[in-house]
This record gives C-alpha cells, structure tokens and sequence, in this order.
C-alpha cells in the first residue's frame, strides 16, 4: 500500500465488509443500536471461521500459481473482505427471508409446530425398503 489510492481503496473493502455484515437480533418493529451491534457482531463471527478457511485456500492457490510467493498483507486482506463479503450478502439474504417468514407466520398466528403437524394427524414412522 503505497499510494493514496490503495489506502483509500483498502478502507473502502473494509468498510464494505462491515457494511455487508450488518444485522439485527430483533424485529422491525424495535431495532435499537444495540440489536443491530450485537447482530452484526453475532454475523461477523457466524462467518469468519468460512472466510477464514476459504482465505487459506485462495492464497495458497495464488501461492501455487506465483512460485511459493507469499502475497503481502494487504492483498490477503483483501482477500478476506472480498470472500467475507459475499458470505455476509447471502447470510443476510437467508436471516431476513427467515425473519420475513417468522413475521409472516405470526401475524397468521400460527406456530412453527402447527405447519409441521396437523392436529388430526397420525404420527407414522418412515418405511424403509431394505
């Protein structure tokens, strides 16, 4: 990182990792700073085991195809936000259809077990062709 430019293109990658991580413990209706710190804290470490990994594949592949060069810090920096940005939008994407669908069920005012299982309904258990 030597110029302005990477500087600023480098806080840009983290802000927007940060951004792409944002989230909330609670429901629309009651969204506090709180909720939305301890959500995105909470989603930061949900993926960071994932953007860990995958970071350690993507430099060892650059790795391979440089020689054994290690890349220097920024880039795998870079590296990390751009897989922990894309593992965040579709974290993010599944958590608000999932909370989407639990605001949807509550307003029908039904419970989870109640799609699972009709009230009349004979409990069997699975047949299994051997």
């Amino acid at each position: 990182m030597k110029t302005l430019r990477e500087k600023i293109s480098f806080a840009l990658t983290g802000l927007a990792y940060l951004v792409f991580h944002l989230g909330t413990n609670s429901t629309v209706d009651n969204i506090t700073f709180g909720s939305v710190v301890s959500g995105t804290v909470q989603q930061l470490l949900t993926t960071a085991p994932y953007c860990i990994g995958f970071t350690i594949v993507a430099v060892a592949l650059v790795r391979y195809f440089t020689g054994g060069k290690w890349p220097p810090w920024d880039r795998i920096a870079r590296i990390f936000f751009t897989i922990g940005i894309i593992f965040g939008f579709y974290f993010n994407l599944y958590n608000s259809g999932y909370r989407a669908e639990q605001e949807r069920l509550k307003k029908e005012g039904k419970s989870v077990s109640e799609l699972r299982f009709s009230p009349g309904e004979i409990q069997r258990p699975p047949l299994y062709w051997a």
